[in-house]
């Protein structure tokens, strides 16, 4: 008897309460669109899960609507930026980055190589440039779905550029301005491997990718880090520890200058790119195994025959760590065959077998904020320049930001050598090789040795520093007049700062780059060049991101 009226008692004190607390309830959810709730503790609760007028839009903890659509703010919802539906289930979001930046830069002297030439009115040599780019770069994206729990299961994405560079190299002074397409492509989502009753389990979904398109193929960007016409296929497997590519790319003529794609001129060099990234293959360590088949076909100016490279890519690069230490390791070997053309007395060529290869050995220690880092790279040479075997390791399009990477002078300046180029602009690689020649394996080959830090200073503030030690691993007498009696390079010192200078919200909208290098050639590169003495790099660029 006693339990009954303690149970009436509580359900009548409960009943008091109700309304109470459904008035303080229904002002809380007195927005528009939301549901009013009921007397009943039940309802309080079923009112918490009713559904809001859209999904898309976010509600405070109170159940109210935050802003939206600040079309000038693309880290709020934002309706040009995927935040909110075009249409159904279509999304649209643009991008746009303005890059400008000024370099004053000293060149390596090659004026007592070519004297003959720059005697004859043939060929300048331009010490000191003033260096200034602008690039505005925009594009659009348009989806099925938003990404966020379902990959889209369509994309069309097209972005281009405006380019325009000031005071161009160390043998061409002047101005070229263009706009270019960087890509254009469309994703169609094939299958889905989820392996549940509702095929959204683990999300291993296949795709296939068609149209103009960047591709780097492995973790640092050592063998090919570029754009070209054709298609991939991708996916994972394992929830989504196992992924996969399959591609084939046809590459294009870039312009000398901007180093965009030149669609005007013909290019018969293709590229198949096979990859599986493994994700702890043993716990703490990724692993990335690639294979590239490299097929040029070059018409040779004067020649009924056409010049011909064949060369295959095996090699695995690794990602992991011991206590704080991380690892990141790689080995790539070439091998395969290279015609090499005589132009004179009448062009003729000769078939060359290539077998080279390279390792890279980066080891970063991490410790609050800061990044210790030491790294070390060798790329074969070839020692016997005369013979038809070539033993210089050659990437196929690289683009590194290894050891200082743009702000390097080694690496981010395109070293000229005459009209040639002794090192090729986002390459360590002293290949001796032009913008749109094919990959060279008669060259001096390299060993590099890095020291570095990283330093966040602030959350708006970051800082890096690199020294850098170069020298050759082959000296020999090399094509264009390059001649290296020693293997002593180059040592070198980058210095980089970048500052952000909002927080919160614009934090990535506004980024100022500051960089410095210093290069002090060794005998080796005082023998090809023929002089010595320091040069240098200084460094500006503002971005602007939306």
């Amino acid at each position: 008897m006693v339990a009954l009226c303690s149970v009436a008692s509580a359900q009548t004190s409960s009943t008091a309460a109700a309304p109470a607390a459904s008035r303080e309830t229904s002002a809380k959810r007195s927005d528009p669109g939301t549901a009013r709730p009921d007397d009943s503790p039940q309802s309080e609760v079923a009112a918490e899960i009713q559904a809001v007028p859209s999904r898309w839009r976010s509600y405070d903890w109170q159940g109210r609507p935050e802003y939206s659509f600040r079309i000038y703010d693309p880290y709020h919802q934002n309706i040009l930026k995927a935040d909110f539906p075009l249409a159904g289930n279509w999304f649209l979001e643009l991008n746009a980055l303005n890059t400008f930046v000024y370099k004053s830069r000293r060149n390596l002297d090659f004026s007592s190589v070519f004297a003959d030439q720059i005697a004859a009115g043939t060929l300048v040599f331009v010490r000191h440039n003033q260096f200034v780019a602008e690039n505005v770069l925009f594009g659009a994206e348009v989806r099925r779905f938003d990404d966020a729990f379902v990959p889209s299961d369509f994309r069309f994405r097209i972005n281009g550029v405006a380019d325009f560079k000031h005071d161009i190299t160390a043998f061409n002074s002047g101005s070229n301005g263009d706009a270019h397409l960087v890509d254009a492509f469309v994703d169609l989502r094939l299958a889905d491997f989820g392996g549940s009753n509702d095929g959204h389990d683990n999300f291993d979904l296949l795709f296939l990718r068609g149209g103009l398109q960047a591709f780097r193929s492995d973790f640092h960007g050592l063998l090919f880090n570029d754009a070209g016409l054709g298609g991939r296929l991708f996916g994972e497997l394992k929830r989504n520890r196992l992924r996969y590519d399959f591609a084939w790319l046809k590459l294009f003529q870039k312009d000398a200058v901007t180093g965009f794609i030149d669609f005007a001129r013909p290019s018969s060099h293709q590229v198949a790119i096979a990859r599986v990234t493994w994700e702890d293959l043993v716990p703490g360590w990724n692993s990335e195994w690639t294979f590239h088949y490299n097929r040029e076909r070059r018409k040779v100016s004067g020649a009924a025959f056409r010049a011909n490279t064949d060369t295959y890519y095996l090699g695995a690069a690794f990602n992991g760590h011991l206590g704080r230490l991380t690892f990141n390791p790689a080995a790539y070997f070439v091998f395969g065959t290279a015609d090499q053309v005589v132009a004179e007395p009448v062009p003729a060529k000769t078939e060359h077998d290539v077998a080279a290869w390279m390792v890279l050995l980066d080891a970063q220690y991490k410790l609050d904020f800061w990044n210790i880092r030491a790294g070390y790279l060798f790329a074969s040479g070839d020692g016997n320049p005369a013979d038809t075997k070539d033993r210089g390791f050659d990437a196929i399009s690289d683009g590194l930001t290894l050891f200082g990477g743009p702000l390097s002078y080694w690496v981010g300046e395109n070293i000229k050598f005459g009209r040639g180029d002794f090192v090729r602009a986002n390459s360590l690689l002293p290949s001796l090789r032009g913008v749109n020649d094919p990959a060279h394996h008669i060259h001096p080959g390299l060993h590099a040795f890095n020291a570095g830090v990283d330093l966040a200073l602030s959350p708006r503030m970051e800082l890096s520093v690199n020294v850098n030690l170069l020298r050759f691993a082959a000296t020999g007498s090399y094509t264009n007049r390059i001649v290296i009696g020693h293997h002593g390079a180059a040592v070198e010192e980058n210095v980089f700062f970048r500052l952000k200078p909002f927080l919160r919200e614009a934090n990535q909208n506004v980024i100022f780059d500051l960089g410095f290098s210093l290069l002090h050639p060794l005998q080796g590169l005082k023998d090809a060049f023929q002089r010595g003495g320091a040069v240098y790099s200084t460094f500006l660029a503002l971005r602007l991101v939306y």
